[in-house]
């Protein structure tokens, strides 16, 4: 009966939180993505634990599961993979991210994986530890161009202690010249900037209540990134967060824009994020105890 009061409540919320600016002008929280705005794009037993996808052209993703290093190559359009490669052995392997003719994989303790010449027959692969583990969980890749760079972002505990894990969650850069990830916090998502979208909605203090009361404990869990992608149109970066089910959108300097929401029961687990050429969503799922998929998003604004 709780879990059925709470899909209404939520669906109810959503519709009201995703509407308007507030008076100042402040970010507030866009449009929320709704089963009317996407398209579901059913997976092979193989990837039922699909953990990250880029694509390699708009018909073809790469694509890898949380649990074997392997790296497979799915086409969309016809629903098939089409070839694999094992690239490691069997590890917590998180993300992944095109760069050229190369793929890059993070693994959950933050050790990287190049994989030169990924279209050849004997790819050649590479790994890079970084001072990243297990406790920081880095569950998100993306290739900044204007740096030459990749970014990983924290699911968990910041690099820095003195960088507060309720307060933020750092995003890191890792250099492809030098192979060394700088300290230093590239991008810093401010836990207080999705706060702040949602203020000002009469519902948002009752809205609390009613999920404290039915013992929801990730209330004050606000974001933990589980995937990132660049918009190849605007060059703003997504952050997906499983928990939550949002996606949050900062500009090239880092700056936070705003929040989408997203509902649906097709939202199993949402692990992975990427955008084809022409700037459209995908959003792969891990099926759990299902069929895991990949939801092309449509009829929204994402840019």
């Amino acid at each position: 009966m709780y879990k059925i009061v709470l899909s209404f409540f939520s669906l109810f919320l959503c519709a009201c939180l995703g509407q308007g600016k507030s008076p100042n002008n402040k970010p507030k929280v866009a449009e929320e993505i709704t089963k009317e705005n996407y398209e579901i794009i059913e997976v092979p037993k193989a990837l039922k634990e699909i953990s990250g996808i880029t694509f390699i052209n708009d018909s073809v993703v790469a694509a890898i599961e949380d649990e074997h290093g392997l790296l497979y190559f799915f086409n969309i359009n016809r629903k098939e993979i089409l070839r694999k490669f094992e690239f490691a052995k069997d590890g917590d392997y998180e993300d992944l991210v095109r760069v050229g003719d190369k793929i890059f994989v993070v693994e959950s303790n933050g050790t990287i994986f190049e994989i030169t010449d990924f279209d050849s027959v004997n790819p050649k692969v590479e790994k890079y530890k970084t001072p990243l583990d297990k406790k920081n969980n880095i569950e998100s890749i993306a290739y900044n161009a204007a740096n030459q760079s990749l970014l990983l972002a924290v699911k968990d505990h910041n690099l820095n202690k003195d960088n507060k894990d309720n307060v933020e969650k750092d995003i890191y850069q890792f250099s492809l010249k030098s192979k060394k990830l700088d300290k230093h916090p590239f991008y810093q998502i401010k836990i207080k900037d999705i706060e702040d979208s949602y203020k000002g909605s009469p519902l948002e203090e009752e809205s609390k209540k009613f999920l404290k009361a039915l013992g929801n404990k990730n209330l004050t869990e606000v974001i933990k990134p589980s995937a990132m992608a660049y918009h190849p149109l605007s060059g703003n970066l997504y952050v997906l967060s499983s928990i939550n089910h949002i996606i949050v959108v900062l500009d090239q300097q880092g700056k936070f824009l705003k929040v989408i929401p997203f509902i649906g029961k097709e939202f199993r687990q949402p692990e992975g994020i990427s955008f084809n050429s022409k700037g459209e969503l995908y959003v792969s799922n891990e099926g759990r105890n299902v069929i895991g998929n990949i939801i092309k998003i449509k009829e929204l604004d994402v840019k």
